[in-house]
């Protein structure tokens, strides 16, 4: 007899079991051999599985939306990026952050934390970009505003040590559940306090909290491609002498005459960066 195909999602994993999320509670599954132990599986996998001798078994991983790396997680709808007064805000990596979730179709969402502190004037750069909130895990001030923008989607966190990824899920849980580390004295730069990868369930949202500092940093486009992620170039793009503009060197180029007035220098700068080092990566494949 056809056993029941079940579903759920996964959690977490340890070793070679895994936790899966389904419509009736949280239940411990293994894999068929078939399915390499965290390599057909990732956290976030959509996945069917029977009951078999009163264990349950993964017989399916379902196709993925999309795939992150460092940690391996799938099936991501939104990304905060956080960043905070302290420590000073590295907004090259924020845009590479926001380049790389528009290219896998991930919704960016920037977060300025640590209000606290002081303000950041740099925000204003983004008005219009993408949705920016601003709040304090320590005093909770804007937490529930962003509550409400999480609602059904799967979110990872991306951003330096020490802007307070953990510290804004914890303040989401309203628990101390996520182990949580200041900067440190002498260089002003986080430590690594995650441990392991997990899905983290409230209401209706999942949370991952991914450790490290360079979260989708690794941008896989071609030099001439990276203008179509900028949105604000690609609406001056059709003043441009040349319809395949890539505002470096051009003449006539409607996004270079606007800098400082409708594109932001700021902007304009960190976009020259990665397309030079989009530019050296190809030649360096050569």
């Amino acid at each position: 007899m056809a056993k029941d195909i079940l579903n759920g999602r996964v959690i977490k994993g340890v070793t070679s079991r895994y936790f899966l999320d389904t419509k009736n509670g949280v239940k411990v599954a293994s894999a068929r051999k078939k399915l390499k132990i965290f390599g057909d599986i990732l956290i976030g996998d959509l996945v069917e599985f029977i009951e078999e001798r009163g264990t349950f078994v993964i017989e399916k991983v379902l196709p993925r939306r999309n795939t992150l790396i460092r940690p391996y997680v799938a099936n991501v709808d939104t990304c905060l990026i956080v960043i905070a007064p302290v420590p000073e805000p590295d907004f090259l990596l924020v845009d590479k952050v926001l380049i790389n979730c528009l290219v896998e179709g991930i919704e960016p969402i920037l977060v300025a934390n640590k209000i606290d502190l002081g303000s950041l004037k740099e925000l204003k750069e983004y008005n219009g970009i993408l949705d920016i909130f601003a709040c304090s895990a320590t005093d909770g001030e804007g937490i529930d505003a962003l509550v409400g923008a999480l609602d059904g989607k799967t979110v990872c966190f991306a951003g330096q040590s020490a802007v307070g990824k953990s510290s804004i899920i914890n303040a989401i849980l309203k628990t101390d559940r996520l182990q949580t580390d200041g900067l440190t004295k002498k260089i002003q730069r986080g430590k690594h306090t995650t441990r392991q990868t997990e899905l983290l369930r409230v209401g209706s949202a999942y949370l991952i909290d991914t450790c490290g500092f360079s979260l989708l940093d690794t941008i896989d486009l071609k030099p001439e491609e990276l203008r179509l992620y900028f949105d604000e170039f690609e609406l001056l793009q059709p003043l441009c002498q040349f319809k395949a503009c890539c505002h470096i060197n051009e003449p006539n180029c409607a996004v270079k005459s606007e800098i400082g007035m409708s594109v932001s220098e700021g902007r304009y700068n960190r976009y020259k960066t990665i397309y030079n080092e989009l530019v050296e990566r190809k030649n360096n494949k050569f």
